[in-house]
This record gives C-alpha cells, structure tokens and sequence, in this order.
C-alpha cells in the first residue's frame, strides 16, 4: 500500500514517571513482550503509570459526544506515546467479595448452561420457563433459607469455648468473658452461685447438668446482676438468661441487622446451608434434570468431568426439534470450559465463588474469558501470569499468552519466570536497582534471559530434626486420610501443582497450631505446644484502602510525636493528633489526608488524579511548616526507606523496622505509600518486616504463602537471608512454594502433593531430603530438574 504508515510498534518517548530515567522504549504491536526487573526498578510505572494510565486518559476525555469536558485525569510523565491502543489490565488484584459472582457468571458458561435447561426443559414439559429461572440470584428460585448463598452461618462451639483447659474465671466460656465488674462476668458468677458452680473448674470437667445449665439450657432464668457498664456506671438489673449457645442461636435468627451480627460475629462459622445442602436453589427448580443431572449437579463438577455429561446431552437430543440450539449452547458452554481446563484449573467447577478462588486462578479464569472475546486490537496488560504455579503448570500460560496474541492482540507481561520470558516477542529489563537508582532500560534482548532449566541446584546441608508435629488422619476438602509429619525449628517447603491441596494443608496446621488441638483431623501433637501462627500471606496490608506502609509498621505514632515534640509545633499549640492522616485537624479534608482523589465510574475501573486541594501534600499549609531534622512530615512519607536512616538513627522504635523493611529489599518504598498501591509480593515482604521487628518473647510458627512470587532473583537472594536468620533464631517456618532453586537452597524438608488437582489431588506423594524428593518418579519435580 502506497502513503500508508506502517504502525509496528507502540513508541514511548521520555517518559519519567517515578524513578524511570527518561527512557524510551518501543513495543510491538500484535505480539508478546515482558517486562522484567528487580522490585522497585520501574515495570509498574512504564506499564501502568504510564502506558496503561494514558491509555485509560485518552478513552475517558475523548467519549463521543464529548461527556467528559474537563480534564478527568492527570497526564503520565511522559513524552509521547504513539500508536497506542484500548488497553485491558488482567491482574491477579481482582477485586470482588461478592460471593455471589463464580467461576460460571464470571466466564458467562452460567448463561449458557441455564439456557440450555430451560430450553430442555421447556421442550420437554411443555412449559415457558425463562433462563432466570436456574438462577440462584432469582429472588423466586433461590432457597429461601440462604437467599442463594449456598451457606449459612452457625455458632461454634470452638468460637464460643476456645480452651477446655481454661476455668470459667479465667474465661473459659467467651460468652461470659469480661471484666469482673461487667454484666458478662456477674452473669456467670451469679448462675454459678444458684447452681454451686465451682468458678474455678475447668470446661473439661463440668459435668452434663453443669454445661446444660451455662450452655444447652433453653428455659430462660431470671436472676438479679449488679455490674458496671462501660462508661463505668453501676446498675442493678433483673435479666433472662439461657445457655450460652442458646442465647446466640437466638440472636441468630437476626442476623441481618448489622448490629446483631455485629455482636456476634466471632462466635459464628460458615457452614454448608441445611436447607438447600449447598445448591442454593428452591426443590421446584432442582425438579428438573437433564440426563439425570439437575443444574446444580451440574455446575459442582469438576470442570474436567463435562465433557461425558455434555456428551450426553448431545446424543439425548440429536433428533429433535431443537437440536441445533441445544448444539450451539453446548458449544458455547463446552469453549469456555476447555479453555480453563487448558489453564490447568479444570479441578474447578462452575459454582465456585469467586472470593474462594487464589489470585492466580482468578487471573486464569479471566484470560479464558478474554479467549472468548469477539475484540481484537486490544493491549493486554498480565500481571505476573506465573505467580504461584508450579514450572508444571507454565506451559498452559504460555499457550493462552500466544492464543491472545494469535487474535490479533498486544500482550504485555510483567513477569520474572525465565521459561515464560524465554517464548517472549521482545523482553525490556529495567535495572539495575530498585528505588532512586534505578529506572533504566538494562536489556532488550530475550536470549540474554537465562532459563530456568540450565540452573544447576544448590541444596542446603542436611540437618536432623529433633522434634516433629505430626497431624494424623487429615480429613479436610480434597485431602482425605493423610497423615503428615512437620520438623520444628527448621524450614519445610510444600509443593505441588495447582489445586492439589497445599492451601488445604496448611489450614489444617494453621488451625490446629493456634488452637491446640486437633482440628480437621483425629490427632493433632505438638511437643513444643506453640500456639503463636504468623501466616505471612500475599493479601494487602492494612485493613482499610487508606492503610500506609507507616500505620502497618507501627512507626507513625512516634513519628508524629516527635513532629509535635518540636519547638515550632509546641510554640502553635500543634499535637500529635493534627498530624493525623485519619482524624479531622491538619489534613487535607478535600482528600482526607490521601494526597489524591478518586473517580468513580460506573462503567470503567475506579481513576485518581493527585489531589486539586493539597496538590498531593496531604497536610494544610501550616502543618507543612513544621520540621523535624530539616524535613516536613510529608516529605517523611514520601522518601523512600533507605534515605530515612539518617534521620531516625537513634529513635530506635522506628530505625528497628525500617531496618527490617532495607534488609528484606524493600527499601526504595516510601512510608506513605497506600497499601493498595503494593504488589502481592510486596505485602507479603513487608508483613514479614514488621514481624521480624516486632518484639516477642515466645516462639512462632511462620507460614509463608509463595514468598518468591513476583520477585526477581536479586530479591529472593535477600529474602534467603531473612529465612535462614529466622531458622537461625529457633523459629519453624512453612512455606508453600514452586520456585526450584529458593526449595533447594533453604528447606530441610520436603512435602509434595504430586501432579494431580482437585479430587485427584490430596496425597503428598512424596516427602523427605528436596534432592531426595526431586528424584522420585512420583513427585511433581520429576524430570524438571
């Protein structure tokens, strides 16, 4: 074509963003290119400050018809950017509680699947049932127990008695817990006394009459209490008790005021709903079946067993009437299922949540979904697609990553697998340091990516353990009579591909560990009796989206005392509290201390733009004027880590865990930085941070989830330090990993579930030595090493 302007890449010019150096890159348009670094070094923004923000910009302020006429967000510190496209984030940050969204709804195989029943059943019963009518969201067809939920909450008697050892004075019932001048505890007291009660007997000796009066009893007594309520007032009050577990079944029956499960909630467990057994669906909807399956048989198998009831259904209906629609419907439904079990997470099935599910599923799921989609021309944005699986499993990614491309897409990766970054287009590293050094492109060049199967293996030297906790007879989801040993006081990796039962397993030992007792499982033993579980997860910090790295460290307390302790602030009547990000005073009250503010879109992702007000400063003016060493209190939050030393050297609650967030290699991240804008990786890194600075007198059991996850391995280096410190130190620590070289260098023992997923899965097919385990023929390692 003559005059035409071949557009092969997307070109970015200059762009500075954070700590990028200026940098210009190019990336190819309808292929595959990843993004790789140590932590810090920039990928997040070159892709998603700035190429994915822009792309987000130049959709919302160039709507047809204009909607948008004032500037919606900020533009990225860049250049240009030329030939760019709509731009799609697949992350594993998927960000949906509601239980209600599964694996079906999620990939719209539900619909068609409840099309294909009422179609069925309408041909066949002669009736006009609508597609809604198979849906537990139907306000007319989902069990009226659990309102389609499938579960609902009970009390438990584990909650509501946590330690048979304890006496009643000592709190033995929470129920009764209290103060001893609160209406709980004079509860107990004054049943204890009409009764002859001994206060001082331990749960496990009361006899039956003795718990059927403070648990079972359902007639309500009235006894007289004298105590004192909160504001310390002292009342006199004739109430009407029951037992303890009676009492809270009562109150059960509301739980749909806020209040009520409020006051509750820690006494309750979720449980499969007796009504319904867990279908979600009224009888008169179950009624009907198609080849002897009802629709919520249907959607609980394992998405692997569909072929042979799908095939099924084919043949049933191959000569009637509505055979071509049933074939369509089934091909629709059959495409979708294919391409999860393709992605290896076919041991799933249609009904699971959507919250149940690991982000690496959640991510699998929804580039089955893009698979599905009729758009091309898009940029794919794959945020670690090899996080959390097994070397197994990554050829399945790799083939989807092509698939996406093969539609005539741009795929961009930011990931650290060598084999994934091998079968990449183009690779752009960025280097050669995280934080303020780094932020350059350091390589351009695939081949120049070693592959993980040329790594020649490391093993640690043997060490014997001395004593063991063992778990016998583990009943628990897919994992069925196990019986499993863990060496204490020394590193155990659990392994295996995905769905195969580490997360099931470690639930066990987290429960039975923290309780001190057997707990899904017959025995439990424990010759240390610990019961101090930290379980360092990938989940993000904080428990609102306003938590900073400075409120999760504990440090910004006695930052902003020492701020109010300085002759300026003392001279203008400034205190601690104004200082605050979370209350009224010094804060920016149009951002609440943020430094940005939100937009809300009812048909794209959330955006922030930096704050009009406060233009990111998050403190008014005259908090600002404020100094300690030289520095305002913004100027504290937003320097990275590694700089602040100097400044708290000497304040040693704060210098201990800053020290402990540099060693674990994160120290170009700054204090003020939203737990929302973390990585997995590094919520994970910064959890262990602050508890390797957290002081403690007692032994712990750490149980890492995938640490190595999203990390270049310069950081993984730093984080076999901060393990083997810990080992050093006394402590047991559980990992569930998959990174080869990380499980040779640092564990003493090995648990392996082997190949299978789901219902196949749930037996460690191989434990001992990792170099004893990488050679047996039965483990998942086999052949890899």
């Amino acid at each position: 074509m003559s005059g035409a302007v071949m557009k092969d890449n997307i070109i970015i010019r200059d762009a500075y963003e954070n700590n990028l150096k200026h940098i210009h890159v190019e990336i190819p348009i309808d292929k595959f290119t990843c993004v790789t670094g140590v932590s810090g070094c920039g990928k997040s923004s070159l892709i998603y400050d700035t190429l994915y923000a822009e792309s987000q910009r130049e959709l919302l302020e160039n709507l047809s018809g204009n909607m948008f006429t004032q500037k919606i967000m900020n533009k990225a510190h860049v250049g240009s950017i030329e030939n760019l496209r709509p731009a799609l984030n697949v992350s594993q940050n998927y960000y949906n509680s509601n239980p209600r969204s599964t694996i079906g709804t999620l990939s719209d195989s539900s619909h068609y699947l409840r099309t294909l029943f009422a179609l069925i059943t309408n041909f066949s019963e002669g009736l006009t049932l609508k597609e809604s009518f198979f849906s537990s969201n139907d306000p007319n067809s989902c069990c009226e127990k659990c309102k389609g939920l499938g579960e609902e909450y009970v009390v438990s008697l584990d909650s509501l008695i946590p330690d048979e050892e304890k006496t009643l004075r000592n709190g033995a019932i929470s129920y009764f817990k209290g103060k001893d001048t609160s209406q709980e505890y004079q509860t107990l007291v004054v049943l204890c006394a009409v009764h002859n009660i001994d206060l001082d007997k331990r749960v496990r000796d009361l006899s039956d009459e003795e718990k059927e009066i403070l648990l079972y009893r359902d007639n309500s007594e009235s006894i007289q209490l004298k105590f004192k309520t909160p504001k310390g007032r002292t009342k006199h009050k004739s109430v009407e008790v029951k037992g303890a577990m009676r009492e809270l079944q009562d109150k059960l029956k509301d739980i749909d005021t806020p209040s009520v499960f409020a006051s509750i909630s820690k006494y309750l467990i979720k449980q499969v709903c007796s009504a319904c057994k867990g279908s979600k669906l009224k009888e008169t909807v179950l009624a009907y079946s198609i080849c002897n399956e009802n629709i919520s048989n249907v959607e609980n198998m394992p998405l692997f067993e569909l072929d042979e009831w799908t095939g099924k259904v084919k043949y049933t209906y191959a000569q009637s009437n509505i055979h071509e629609q049933v074939d369509q419907l089934l091909n629709q439904l059959l495409v979708r299922t294919h391409n999860m079990i393709a992605l290896d997470v076919g041991y799933l099935s249609l009904n699971r949540s959507i919250p149940s599910l690991s982000g690496g599923e959640v991510q699998r799921v929804r580039i089955c979904k893009q698979l599905n989609c009729a758009l091309s021309g898009l940029v794919y944005i794959l945020d670690e697609p090899c996080k959390g699986l097994h070397p197994r499993n990554i050829i399945s990614i790799i083939d989807a990553t092509k698939n996406l491309v093969a539609k005539g897409n741009t795929v961009i990766a930011i990931e650290h697998n060598g084999k994934y970054i091998s079968e990449a287009d183009k690779v752009i590293e960025l280097g050669p340091v995280g934080g303020p050094e780094g932020g350059y492109v350091i390589n351009e060049d695939v081949n120049q990516v070693s592959k993980e199967s040329e790594m020649v293996y490391e093993f640690k030297e043997k060490k014997v353990p001395r004593n063991w906790m063992r778990f016998e007879n583990i009943n628990f989801r897919n994992i069925i009579n196990q019986d499993v040993e863990v060496p204490l006081e020394r590193i155990t990796c659990i392994t295996g591909v995905s769905g195969s039962g580490k997360s099931t397993l470690v639930s066990v030992i987290e429960n039975c560990v923290a309780s001190g007792k057997a707990i899904k499982c017959k025995n439990y033993s424990n010759p240390t009796k610990i019961k101090n579980v930290d379980f360092v997860n990938q989940k993000p910090i904080g428990k609102t989206s306003r938590s900073t790295v400075a409120s999760y460290l504990d440090v910004f307390d006695n930052i902003r005392q020492l701020f109010s302790q300085t002759e300026y602030a003392r001279i203008n009547g400034f205190t601690a509290s104004d200082f605050s990000l979370n209350v009224p005073g010094g804060r920016c009250e149009s951002c609440q201390g943020t430094g940005f503010q939100k937009i809300e879109l009812n048909y794209l992702p959330d955006s922030y733009i930096e704050c009009t007000e406060c233009s990111g400063r998050r403190y008014h003016d005259d908090l600002l004027l404020v100094k300690y060493k030289n520095k305002t209190i913004n100027d504290i939050l937003n320097a990275p880590i590694s700089e602040l030393f100097g400044i708290f050297d000497g304040v040693i609650p704060i210098y201990s865990k800053l020290k402990c967030v540099d060693d674990i290699g994160l120290g170009y991240i700054s204090l003020g930085q939203m737990s929302m804008q973390l990585s997995g990786g590094e919520a994970q890194r910064i959890k262990l941070a602050k508890s390797l600075g957290a002081p403690t007198k007692s032994r712990k059991i750490y149980i890492l989830d995938e640490p190595t996850s999203g990390l270049h391995f310069q950081d993984i280096e730093l984080l076999e330090k901060v393990v083997l410190k810990l080992e050093a130190q006394g402590e047991t620590i559980i990992i569930i990993e998959h990174n080869m070289d990380f499980i040779a260098k640092i564990s003493d023992y090995l648990l392996d579930f082997g190949i299978e997923s789901g219902d196949l899965g749930g037996k460690i097919v191989a434990n001992g030595l990792p170099e004893n385990v990488f050679k047996n023929p039965q483990s998942s390692w086999y052949g890899l090493v």
